[in-house]
């Protein structure tokens, strides 16, 4: 039997040789945006060298995003900003129309998208 009401939000992550997956489903919002940052905060870290480095990429995979509001939007910006800092490429893959119309209103959809440019400079959207 089928549960008739899914998760509000969830997290996956897939590591790989060179990068780590994050998959987010559900409703990245006000409630649950903490957890996105809590989660991919630490794969954006030096931490210790030799236990753990930080991920060259990590791409956030919306796939199975459903919605998101202003906080949710809080939480991608703030994990770019440290991304920035830790010179690890943060793509945001599979967006769904919700997600890119947000960062489009918002003015943001450039700025969180900068290192998913091909060669050519063309980007590629919901692609990362």
């Amino acid at each position: 039997m089928t549960n008739p009401h899914p998760p509000r939000f969830g997290l996956g992550v897939d590591h790989a040789p060179d990068g780590v997956v994050v998959r987010v489903e559900g409703e990245l919002d006000y409630e649950t945006h903490r957890e996105l940052v809590g989660k991919v905060t630490p794969l954006l870290a030096p931490g210790d060298a030799a236990r753990h480095r930080p991920a060259e990429v990590v791409r956030l995979d919306f796939a199975g995003l459903r919605c998101v509001d202003s906080s949710g939007l809080s939480a991608l910006l703030l994990l770019r900003r440290r991304a920035d800092e830790a010179g690890v490429r943060l793509l945001l893959q599979a967006r769904p129309l919700a997600l890119e119309r947000v960062l489009v209103m918002t003015g943001t959809l450039g700025h969180l998208t900068a290192h998913e440019q091909d060669s050519d400079g063309q980007g590629r959207p919901g692609t990362g």
